[in-house]
């Protein structure tokens, strides 16, 4: 009678084990799928800054030869 409580009991304990290693797995697997999302939205994120940097790199162009027109002008009025 005794090995057959003992099994029971075993038995109840992997039960136990594999249902919280089951719930681990299942949280792990939503936290996988959020940081997939996040990785998306990030990478689209990226690719709008990208765009938007181009921009201001031409328009500092534009602007430092707006400067130096202007620097050449006061140079001249001196």
């Amino acid at each position: 009678m005794l090995p057959w409580i003992i099994i029971a009991i075993l038995i109840y304990i992997i039960y136990l084990l594999i249902t919280k290693y089951e719930k681990k797995i299942s949280n792990l697997r939503k936290l996988i799928e959020l940081n997939r999302e996040q990785i998306q939205e990030n990478t689209e994120n990226i690719k709008i800054n990208k765009d938007e940097i181009f921009e201001n790199k031409s328009n500092i162009t534009k602007n430092k030869k707006a400067l130096e027109l202007n620097q050449s002008a006061l140079e001249h009025l001196k």
